[in-house]
């Protein structure tokens, strides 16, 4: 389900439509829905880390949240790379819909130094992520 057509679709949060998808930031997460046929190279994230730099600032800690409506592909090697050396990813969550994206994100989990999980639908990714400790952490902190 794409997340413009979700229940969640009225929630706060800001829209960054690129050529390559789109990215919807909320306050400790992004639910990214990426274009259907786009291949996510290095540009691309660089692309992509310097917005989420842009809107969360230097420090950044979120969740992100791949919502795989489309069938795409990604230099997941570049995408943890940019994340090893740049730590702004607590975890992710992988939504599936088919048995090729489940695949898909079974490699992620086992490439990936930080938790992630596979989700059947946006609802579960949701309460996963918005549930994290460390988020709960920094809102007790402010």
């Amino acid at each position: 389900m794409q997340f413009k057509n979700s229940k969640y679709f009225n929630s706060n949060y800001k829209i960054l439509s690129l050529k390559f998808g789109d990215f919807y930031l909320h306050e400790n997460y992004v639910i990214a829905e990426i274009a259907e046929g786009v291949h996510i190279d290095k540009s691309k994230i660089e692309d992509l880390i310097i917005l989420l730099v842009d809107h969360y600032g230097e420090n950044l800690k979120i969740g992100y949240i791949f919502n795989n409506i489309n069938s795409y592909s990604i230099d997941s090697r570049q995408w943890i790379n940019f994340n090893n050396d740049y730590n702004f990813i607590i975890a992710s969550a992988i939504i599936f819909y088919n048995g090729i994206s489940y695949i898909n994100a079974s490699i992620e989990k086992r490439l990936s130094k930080n938790s992630i999980k596979r989700c059947n639908n946006l609802d579960e990714a949701l309460f996963w992520i918005e549930n994290l400790r460390e988020f709960k952490i920094q809102e007790e902190a402010n």
